[in-house]
């Protein structure tokens, strides 16, 4: 079989089925949830591309598990759960918790984690960083208190100035703190949260080269001392890169007679690259913002990015929000989050800070 006579197939021969036994989501939950369409099992159905989500419990089978029995997916739990957002996060459960490490109902995940005594719910508290400002506001004025300062100010005037149980009266929700057994997991397993956020991470998809993910390097890294994590991800890291660009003038010369549509595609594709990095190098030189905003208008007017990657995803709001366009930069991430379920954990960061901006521009 030639190297690139996967684009000839529709399936993926690498995944057998893995058919989604869900976890019912409450009724008290759906609301951090997706529609439950969205949690479909097969992903990129009728392409090249095809792939059939692989459920938490099939993981398990195979992934090596920490020296607490804790598999990745439960590490990143963790991690987020260190951010203090979990459980209830503001703006969802994020699509890759199924996705990308097949967990459907994340409470249950997490509460499975509380039952084993790696996370505790916190006081309401110490929930107040998950918190608007807008949000810390108005319970500092409830309370007659000064609205003034940074975020943290305001915080930190809440929690002095304002007892427990009133909070918690306000509506103010635990959060999970982590248990010092949660703290030695994450700091043990740091790989997970490097590798979830890894730019050059790929699909478990081996047709497509190198596999470079989480569950490759769980692999890798085997049981025992995980200290060197580091040095073993970034030769993995450099191995792909030396393969990518190794095999990339043979893929197109292939793919150009295998596969014509597709090599007109991925042209098509380094065209815009080459357009965009030229775009950028002009903004740098002239810091017209106006002119880089309306290139990137016209990018999404004509069909947006052919091409992969949050930077460039988020360049448009991101220069929305240095013009000071608010009500545009939260619209167009908002539509990211319902369109892009890879940068969905992104969009979340993304609308809280428009959104904490925005206030303070109406002080």
């Amino acid at each position: 079989m030639g190297l690139f006579d996967f684009f000839k197939k529709k399936s993926n021969p690498v995944v057998n089925k893995a058919k989604n036994t869900n976890t019912a989501v409450s009724e008290g939950e759906k609301e951090y949830y997706q529609p439950a369409p969205y949690y479909t099992d097969v992903v990129a159905e009728g392409t090249p591309f095809e792939r059939t989500v692989i459920t938490f419990e099939d993981r398990k089978k195979t992934a090596i598990p920490s020296n607490g029995g804790l598999y990745p997916a439960e590490i990143l739990l963790l991690e987020y759960c260190s951010k203090g957002s979990y459980p209830k996060p503001k703006n969802g459960y994020p699509g890759f918790w199924w996705f990308t490490y097949g967990i459907r109902n994340v409470d249950t995940a997490l509460q499975s984690l509380e039952n084993r005594g790696y996370i505790v719910f916190g006081s309401a508290a110490d929930s107040l960083n998950s918190l608007t400002v807008q949000q810390l506001k108005d319970i500092l004025v409830t309370k007659g208190q000064p609205t003034t300062g940074k975020k943290a100010d305001l915080v930190m005037r809440i929690a002095e100035t304002i007892s427990e149980s009133d909070l918690l009266a306000a509506g103010i929700q635990p959060k999970y703190v982590l248990t010092e057994i949660g703290h030695q997991e994450l700091e043990e397993n740091a790989y997970v949260p490097y590798m979830h956020n890894a730019p050059n991470k790929t699909t478990e998809d081996d047709r497509f080269g190198m596999v470079f993910n989480v569950w490759s390097i769980n692999k890798l890294l085997g049981t025992g001392d995980k200290s060197n994590w580091r040095a073993v991800v970034d030769e993995q890291e450099r191995k792909i890169k030396t393969e990518t660009v190794s095999n990339n003038d043979s893929f197109m010369a292939e793919l150009k007679k295998i596969n014509p549509d597709s090599y007109r595609k991925l042209k098509d594709q380094d065209h815009q690259i080459e357009a965009v990095q030229k775009a950028r190098e002009k903004y740098n030189e002239d810091k017209d913002l106006n002119s880089y905003i309306a290139f990137w208008e016209m990018v999404w007017a004509t069909g947006g990015l052919k091409f992969e990657g949050a930077k460039w995803h988020f360049e448009l709001p991101d220069l929305y929000i240095k013009a000071k366009r608010y009500d545009d930069a939260l619209a167009f991430v908002v539509k990211i989050k319902k369109t892009k379920p890879l940068y969905s954990d992104k969009a979340d960061v993304y609308i809280q800070k428009i959104e904490e901006r925005k206030a303070k521009s109406q002080r």
